[in-house]
């Protein structure tokens, strides 16, 4: 039985300060297809070696494709295959057990308003559905909706940073990754 993330994992959002010069990368066999895991060691300033997830996405075609698509967004960052680093960040968050779950964290790189956006999509409910003028007023920036839009659309972290529980207001399901898939993601909140 394919695994699946957690209802409502315990995240930590951090800002990343630059590219990172390495970005590990496995892939994952989850419910809704597979997908690829990006992790890196942010630097800390205690010194303590971190891993935080910098990319989460669909596979759409093929595993070589999708490696490229993250080569292209990341293009200052090597790719290298890392199955067992992945995997263990990958387990704390499918693992069912919400008492002992571990923080996971994620590095995001964008501006302030960017991650204040990310922040906010963090905490929608799973199950729920919002617009963007919705999450643009829950942010107290109600007239920043199309800023807003461009934040949500640049989201590394898919699932996680749970874009896919924003819907336009004709009620469109435009997603990055194939509005099909969308629809089933949101069925499926519904149905938990």
């Amino acid at each position: 039985n394919p695994m699946w993330f957690s209802d409502n994992p315990r995240l930590r959002l951090i800002p990343m300060r630059d590219p990172p010069k390495l970005i590990s990368f496995s892939f994952l066999t989850t419910k809704f297809g597979r997908m690829m895991m990006g992790v890196i060691n942010p630097p800390t300033d205690q010194g303590k070696k971190e891993v935080a997830i910098c990319l989460l996405y669909f596979v759409q075609t093929t595993e070589e494709e999708t490696c490229e698509e993250a080569q292209q967004r990341w293009p200052k960052s090597r790719l290298l295959r890392d199955d067992d680093l992945v995997q263990s960040v990958a387990g704390s968050l499918f693992n069912g057990d919400k008492e002992n779950q571990n923080e996971t964290t994620i590095t995001l790189n964008g501006t302030e308003f960017q991650q204040s956006v990310w922040t906010a999509l963090v905490g929608l409910k799973s199950g729920e559905t919002y617009t963007y003028t919705q999450l643009a007023e829950a942010m107290g920036r109600p007239k920043a909706v199309r800023a807003v839009a461009n934040a949500v659309a640049k989201n590394e972290v898919s699932i996680l940073i749970p874009c896919h529980r924003i819907v336009s207001q004709s009620g469109a399901t435009k997603y990055h990754w194939g509005g099909m898939l969308k629809k089933q993601l949101l069925a499926f909140e519904k149905a938990q």
